[in-house]
């Protein structure tokens, strides 16, 4: 490996610690007695080959084939086997047993060759599998409930049904609940809201694209839902505002562990997205963005406090340990109104960051002991074209791997190639051109490239601040 300073840009040298995988060992296969190696297939092309030829399979076959024609004539039920092929939710639950036996098998396979890759794929996929199970069974359980529902409707019937349970009902405020109680039936709003009663619930509605539910007006109310008014303590300290807001800002992994639930927005949010939360009590109301298996965010509620009006914060991660809260553009507010709402703020922010790359501050990096061209002997060069602003290009036809532009008859700064790659390093004054964020040398593919950073640089001033110091953005 290269002496210089670390860089930014990553070759497949620097996979691993620059240690090459070892060649896989082919699995074997799995029908019993048999003990030959299986074909390994190509790498990301389907699922494993479990069998080492088509004669193993057949006989695989024809032995679970009389295993359940014996199993029947004895009078036996087979497992996984009924009398009348599935339907609806239920062929989708069985349909998802198959992938995850599938992925296990796959685990099986890839484990001794690469148990910790091996672990990582099965991990993520059996969670993906596992809430889209959970959601069939869910849908198994309300076809039976419900009957006459189809799919959307049997979907808010549930919503509705969540929503109103009673430690769901007791952290809304009673206000809110009055007031959607007025606006459908004022007799019976204002008899709930006298002092020492309790006002009745509105139905709730899933407003769409809205993310999360809010309490609306309907025509009917449910009775029987008491909503008891939280407790306020009669004196707000500054260290309990302090306790809130750390505890919403901490990561609710460092909270409270690992997720217990991971719930699949495909659908709502698009592919490879999925939504943790926790059963801890503490953790009503907090979730984890998570994409491709990477978490993105949190949100987590906080009360009316210094920060502002009540609500959810959204909490975007910067790297392995920071965070930023997510503020609203257009008002400045640092809480959104409902989880949904944070949960787009997140999409959001997330989507822009992907879209629009990240552009470095620059800094001079640690001095690489790279001599300036003009002491290293190589000749004298050819002053090959004008830049303006006083730039030359110089070359040495006896190093092609090395250019530099001369200011006022001055060496301003020059290229060269930095490794065996090809890239490119930029140098002033013997220090690299650097991203301030990590200090480590901006690499190039091209010469065309670094030169252009040489003049970007220059044209920032950059060669006269000291080593370090970071280069100051333009102003506009």
């Amino acid at each position: 490996m290269n002496d210089d300073p670390g860089r930014n840009s990553v070759t497949a040298a620097d996979v691993l610690f620059d240690v090459l995988p070892e060649k896989p060992a082919a699995p074997v296969c799995v029908r019993p007695g048999c003990g030959e190696p299986a074909p390994v297939a190509e790498s990301g092309r389907g699922r494993p080959t479990l069998y080492c030829s088509r004669s193993c399979k057949s006989k695989m076959a024809r032995a679970k084939a009389a295993a359940k024609a014996a199993a029947k004539a004895a009078g036996r039920v087979v497992p996984g086997q009924s009398v009348s092929a599935p339907e609806g939710a239920r062929a989708v639950i069985l349909g998802h047993v198959a992938d995850l036996e599938s992925t296990a098998h796959a685990f099986l396979a890839a484990v001794d060759t690469d148990p910790v890759a091996a672990y990582e794929k099965f991990y993520e996929q059996s969670l993906r599998l596992g809430a889209r199970l959970r959601e069939a069974a869910a849908d198994a359980r309300d076809e039976v409930r419900w009957p006459g529902l189809d799919g959307d409707e049997r979907e808010l019937r549930r919503a509705e049904e969540d929503l109103m349970r009673s430690d769901v009902l007791a952290r809304v405020s009673p206000q809110v609940l009055a007031s959607a109680a007025r606006a459908a039936n004022a007799p019976v709003a204002e008899a709930a809201t006298k002092p020492g009663e309790t006002a009745r619930a509105a139905n709730v509605d899933v407003v769409p694209g809205s993310g999360a539910p809010v309490i609306a007006a309907r025509a009917e109310i449910r009775t029987g839902a008491a909503v008891p008014a939280p407790a306020m303590p009669a004196n707000e300290r500054a260290e309990d505002f302090e306790a809130l807001r750390r505890a919403a800002c901490t990561d609710p992994v460092v909270r409270f562990g690992e997720p217990d639930r991971l719930d699949d927005l495909d659908l709502t949010f698009g592919e490879d997205w999925l939504l943790a939360s926790w059963d801890d009590p503490q953790a009503k109301d907090v979730h984890q963005l998570l994409h491709r298996g990477r978490p993105v965010g949190w949100t987590a509620p906080l009360p009316d406090g210094p920060w502002g009006a009540a609500g959810h914060i959204a909490a975007e991660h910067q790297g392995e340990q920071a965070a930023r809260i997510l503020t609203d553009s257009a008002s400045g507010a640092r809480t959104h109104r409902t989880t949904g709402e944070a949960l787009d703020a997140l999409l959001r922010s997330h989507a822009e960051r992907e879209r629009t790359p990240r552009v470095p501050t620059l800094t001079l990096g640690p001095a690489t002991g790279r001599r300036n061209p003009t002491d290293r002997g190589l000749g004298t060069p050819e002053r090959s074209y004008a830049l303006g602003d006083g730039l030359v290009h110089l070359t040495w036809p006896t190093a092609p791997t090395v250019q530099a532009l001369e200011q006022r008859g001055r060496l301003a700064g020059w290229t060269e190639v930095y490794d065996n790659d090809g890239s490119w390093i930029v140098l002033i004054n013997g220090h690299p051109v650097a991203d301030a964020a990590d200090n480590l040398p901006l690499l190039s593919t091209n010469p065309d490239d670094a030169l252009t950073l040489l003049r970007l640089a220059l044209e920032r001033d950059l060669g006269s601040i000291p080593p370090g110091w970071v280069l100051p953005r333009p102003v506009g």
